[in-house]
This record gives C-alpha cells, sequence and structure tokens, in this order.
C-alpha cells in the first residue's frame, strides 16, 4: 500500500511511518514540518492508496484559549481531507479518543469521527478509525509549546527534583498503550474500511497515583506528588479499552511495565 500521513511527523505519526515501513508499505509524512497544511493545499497526498489523518491540534485546558482554530484544524482539515479521499478513490484511516472529557479537543475529535462515518455511509468512502487511549513513549514532545501529557510531565518532574504535578486526587485511571502499537493499529487498520473501530488500548487500568509512585521509584526521586485542581475540559474517569476491533486482528496491544520504564529513562536528558 501508499500510505499518505498527515502529522507524520509527529509522535504517533512516526510511529505509525515507522510501523508501515516494517511492513513493507510505502509512507511518507504530509505534516505542517514540511509545508503541508490539511487547511491548504492537499496536493503532497497525492498517489496515496488510503490517507492516515493525524493531523490536528491537540490539548485539554489548553484548546480553551483557542476553540476557534481547533475547531478549523481539527474539524475542516478532516472534512477537506475526507473530500480529498472522495475525490481520489483513497481510504481513510482517522484517530479518536475515548469521549470522557468534556473539552474543546473531544468536541472537535467526536465531530471528526462523526464526518468520517457520515462520508463512508453516504458514499462509500473506505473508513478506519483507531480510538487512541493514552499512548506514551519516547519522544513524546514535552514543556512550554506542548500540551502536558502525563508520563513526559511526570518523568521530567522527577528527574529534575520537582513534586509530580497530580491534577485532582488522582484515583482516575488511564489505559497506557505504547505508541509503537498505536502506529501498527494504525497500519492494520488500513486493511479495512466498513466503519470499522479498532481500541488502541491494553484493556489494563492504570491510577494516576500508581504512574505516579512508579515514576518516583524508576528515578529515585523523593520529591513525592503535588495534587492540584483538576484541569479545564478534564473530570475524574476510569478509561480502559474494551477490545473493539481486536477480533479481526492477529494481536492486541499489552501493557508492559518495562516500557513504562524505558520511557521514562528517556527522559533523563531534559535534551
Amino acid at each position: 500500500m501508499k500510505l499518505a500521513i498527515t502529522g507524520g511527523s509527529g509522535f504517533l505519526g512516526d510511529a505509525a511511518i515507522r510501523a508501515a515501513q516494517a511492513a513493507g508499505h510505502e509512507a511518507w509524512s504530509f505534516d505542517r514540518a514540511h509545508g503541508h497544511d490539511v487547511l491548504g493545499d492537499l496536493g503532497a497526498l497525492t498517489g496515496a492508496d488510503t490517507v492516515i489523518h493525524l493531523a490536528g491540534m491537540l490539548g485539554t485546558s489548553e484548546l480553551f484559549d483557542a476553540p476557534e482554530a481547533a475547531v478549523h484544524a481539527n474539524v475542516i482539515g478532516t472534512l477537506r481531507v475526507l473530500r480529498w479521499c472522495q475525490d481520489h478513490s483513497a481510504g481513510y484511516v482517522g484517530i479518536s479518543m475515548p469521549p470522557v472529557f468534556p473539552s474543546v479537543y473531544t468536541a472537535t475529535k467526536v465531530c471528526a469521527t462523526r464526518l468520517a462515518t457520515a462520508w463512508h455511509t453516504a458514499y462509500g468512502l473506505p473508513v478506519s478509525h483507531v480510538r487512541a487511549f493514552n499512548a506514551y513513549g519516547p519522544g513524546q514532545k514535552w514543556g512550554p509549546g506542548h500540551p502536558q501529557k502525563i508520563l513526559p510531565t511526570f518523568a521530567r518532574a522527577a528527574w529534575e527534583g520537582r513534586p509530580l504535578p497530580v491534577w485532582g486526587d488522582g484515583e482516575q485511571t488511564m489505559d497506557l498503550v505504547h505508541a509503537d502499537d498505536v502506529g501498527r493499529m494504525l497500519i492494520d487498520a488500513a486493511q479495512h474500511g466498513d466503519d470499522v473501530t479498532f481500541d488502541g488500548g491494553t484493556g489494563v487500568a492504570v491510577s494516576v497515583n500508581e504512574l505516579a509512585q512508579s515514576v518516583l521509584d524508576i528515578t529515585g526521586s523523593t520529591a513525592g506528588v503535588e495534587h492540584l485542581p483538576m484541569r479545564a475540559g478534564e473530570r475524574p474517569t476510569r478509561i480502559v479499552a474494551e477490545g473493539d476491533g481486536w477480533d479481526r486482528l492477529d494481536w492486541k496491544p499489552e501493557f508492559s511495565w518495562a516500557r513504562v520504564v524505558s520511557a521514562v529513562e528517556w527522559y533523563r536528558s531534559p535534551a
């Protein structure tokens, strides 16, 4: 297959390109880092059998400061990619998330997923979805200008001897899934097109407090945690993949503390 990956220079985009190449597919990045924008000229998608659409604005509390830009990037951008796929007889794979947070980002992703389903239903466009849970791994961006993702936020705080910021009581749970597994699932999803959703999670619930303690143990930090009020767009949740779409695969993502340790170690250096 020939796969164009929007947002291909990002954290999950890079994982998807690696997975595509490992599976013997031709894949290339369509990314603002290379001068391409889903709100601009889509010519660099030309030749793709399937577009894996990952480009967009990320953030939970952050997007309340830029809701119009988020709607344009995440909704209008998706609509433009869907129309391109329709016009060029290409398949579409979109990335979604568990719709649990009352956030701008969640609203835009729900809308984007519904648009993809609408194009599948109305025009027969081959569509698949990957519902990504709490993806982590080496290389996930952190710091000013980037959304505060939990593992890099915890890891950098621990390595720097600062208390780990825990929003809320920390009893909320996550489904931690390695980026390489999400990338592989995105490529596998391109083999389908009947509006199926694949759960990009492991089915294992890990609490925020449990992860925080593990990061403290891995780093040897004695700084502890600092409980803070939950941010805008968040609420206490228990998130875990239920296994949608796994019956179509000969594998499933597996949770591994060893992979968590490796990712935390990656953040030892501030570079």
